[in-house]
């Protein structure tokens, strides 16, 4: 169940930074970071309500869960949606990914940090360090991916270091809450005053292009409220470390679509980097079952 989970936010994942770069013409970062938030609010409000289940359900906040959740928030959304979308205005979506690739690392040593129950093994560093080597040849930058601003680079490490530590706050979850009205309280925490302050940097003109629109909404309701709740549960099921892997599959299953789909070509980096990723999967794995 967590390997289909994993897929699952790697296939929505994957699809995530070619749609931010086209929305990002017609969009300034805290515009796209702001709407996203916003559609993935309504989506979970929407699915609340649709649920007979989930209906019945109240999030019941104490002072210590709602400090929880909305530093979760701002670690989880608000500081990555920014700066990715930042980031991307400045250097490449290739040195993006593969910048954004050292989540797991930071969540395992974030991880063995806080945890007093966690030590780091010579299989999962042997098992990230292959990853990410697929991750580079799967990539395979050219000279000219390495230019671009050093905000840029420092603001995608930003993002990576507080996606790292939203794994290990998720883990900090009371596990009898429901992971779509806790995804739902977040976002609509911080994605109503967001979309406030986007509306007071006057930089709120409107596309009348429906595709963009399409792909914001796509990007909102998937990559921005969907994926939460597929989070909770699966760092719940698998820990933050393993949730954090869905880092090396997310370029894999992107650039796996762009050949179904797109018909680009299957080359030989991309079997061997497919190879790499999958072989380090199941080191970590085996990991956890000796």
């Amino acid at each position: 169940m967590r390997y289909i989970l994993l897929l699952t936010v790697g296939l929505i994942w994957g699809s995530q930074y070619v749609l931010n770069d086209i929305i990002l013409e017609f969009f300034s970062p805290i515009g796209l970071t702001a709407l996203r938030m916003f559609i993935g609010f309504i989506t979970l409000t929407l699915l609340i309500w649709i649920i007979p289940s989930e209906r019945k359900q109240k999030l019941n906040l104490n002072p210590q869960l709602l400090k929880l959740l909305l530093i979760l928030g701002v670690a989880e959304s608000t500081i990555p949606f920014s700066f990715i979308a930042y980031g991307q205005t400045q250097i490449s979506s290739s040195m993006a990914a593969i910048i954004l690739g050292i989540i797991p690392m930071l969540t395992l040593l974030l991880h063995t940090f806080i945890s007093k129950t966690h030590k780091i093994t010579l299989l999962e560093v042997i098992g990230m360090s292959i990853a990410f080597i697929g991750l580079v040849i799967l990539i395979n930058p050219s000279t000219d991916s390495f230019g671009g601003s050093y905000l840029g680079y420092i603001a995608l490490f930003i993002a990576a270091l507080s996606f790292a530590i939203s794994m290990i706050l998720m883990d900090k979850i009371p596990h009898h809450l429901s992971a779509l009205h806790v995804s739902r309280f977040v976002l609509m925490v911080y994605s109503i005053p967001y979309l406030i302050f986007w509306y007071s940097t006057k930089e709120t003109a409107i596309t009348t292009d429906t595709t963009v629109w399409l792909y914001l909404l796509l990007l909102g309701v998937f990559s921005s409220g969907f994926i939460y709740v597929i989070y909770i549960k699966l760092v719940r099921l698998a820990g933050p470390t393993f949730t954090s892997l869905s880092n090396y599959i997310v370029p894999a299953t992107g650039t796996l679509l762009g050949v179904f789909i797109l018909n680009e070509p299957f080359t030989y980096n991309i079997a061997i980097a497919l190879g790499l990723i999958t072989f380090s999967l199941i080191i970590i794995n085996y990991k956890s079952k000796v």
